[in-house]
């Protein structure tokens, strides 16, 4: 049995330097993503949301043609348009989830809310 599972002080030494590591991360984050993204509004976060949902949209409309408008034959010019939304969606998709994820760990400073229209 290896001293390290047995010995309380190593757990303790363990678990302190991963809150430490942790701690740093969320600092560091803070400052590189702070300087670039002062604060996040909820306007800018609807925004990013639509363009989601639209190419979401666009992706699942290609591709319920496929089959409606081309009789079930398709072509490499329909699979690479396909292939093109769905990167554009996916990357869009990726990035609200890096931007949500980014509020919910403090990396940003959430903009004090106004009474504002839905951008969409």
């Amino acid at each position: 049995m290896a001293i390290a599972e047995t010995d309380p002080g190593w757990f303790r030494a363990q678990k302190r330097l991963l809150d430490e590591v942790e701690h740093g991360v969320r600092e560091a984050n803070r400052a590189v993503i702070g300087q670039r993204i002062p604060e996040v509004t909820r306007d800018g976060f609807l925004r990013l949301a639509t363009v989601v949902a639209r190419l979401r949209a666009d992706y699942l409309n290609c591709a319920l043609t496929l089959g409606r408008d081309n009789r079930g034959e398709v072509t490499s010019e329909d699979v690479a348009r396909l292939n093109r939304l769905r990167l554009a969606y996916d990357e869009a998709r990726l990035a609200f989830e890096a931007l949500e994820r980014c509020v919910q760990r403090g990396y940003v400073d959430i903009a004090v809310p106004t009474a504002t229209r839905t951008p969409f």
